[in-house]
């Protein structure tokens, strides 16, 4: 499930699914920096597993809470499943359902 995510996001980001994952890392890196909240979750995702490069988890998380503030839905649900706080953990998953339902209005 995780690599059909990876690969329905680069296809998004209209990077090559094939490219090497280095190569891939360093383009998110780019768009990330950009401020692009989608690169931001999938490079979260490539720091966390060592994809690219070596693992960073603080980076990971990093990364995926600055994706969050830009209410990126899956990273606000993303990081509701790992609060140890309900209240925190209801909070992110609220913010994922509204910042979802206003993606689904865009389009």
């Amino acid at each position: 499930m995780k690599r059909l995510l990876a690969a329905m996001l680069l296809a998004a980001l209209a990077l090559p699914a094939d490219a090497d994952a280095d190569d891939a890392r360093r383009r998110l890196q780019q768009r990330a920096e950009g401020g692009e909240p989608a690169a931001m979750f999938l490079l979260a995702h490539m720091l966390a597993d060592g994809e690219g490069g070596p693992p960073d988890a603080a980076a990971a998380r990093a990364w995926l809470a600055r994706a969050a503030e830009l209410e990126y839905p899956e990273a606000l649900q993303e990081l509701a499943l790992s609060e140890p706080d309900p209240q925190r953990a209801d909070m992110l998953m609220r913010a994922a359902a509204h910042a979802l339902a206003h993606r689904a209005h865009r389009h």
